[in-house]
């Protein structure tokens, strides 16, 4: 464990770093899993139907898998997702451009 914090220390230190591509969209993701756009990172706990799941894929967003991810991110406030999942087609964009706007000024959360 220390031998990781080490070299991801010099890693970064150093510049090495690889950007990493994003991964293709995949399936809609179950009820509770977590999804990420940049260093934004967002739990669903309201279900998305398909047509949601679309919008948000077509913006960037991804399911990733969080147990081999070591990136550091910004935790979306429950109550903010809640809103914009159950949100309607004609609010959608406005509470989305909040949402992804807004200055996290909160340290990051893994």
């Amino acid at each position: 464990m220390f031998y990781f914090r080490i070299k991801d220390s010099l890693r970064t230190l150093f510049r090495i770093r690889q950007i990493r591509c994003t991964p293709l969209a995949g399936a809609k993701p179950p009820l509770g899993s977590t999804i990420v756009l940049n260093t934004l990172k967002m739990q669903l706990l309201v279900p998305i139907d398909n047509e949601q799941w679309q919008w948000l894929s077509h913006r960037g967003w991804r399911a990733l898998d969080m147990r081999k991810n070591r990136r550091r991110y910004y935790r979306v406030p429950k109550a903010a997702v809640e809103r914009f999942i159950l949100a309607s087609v004609e609010d959608r964009d406005k509470l989305y451009q909040r949402l992804v706007t807004y200055p996290y000024t909160h340290r990051f959360l893994e």
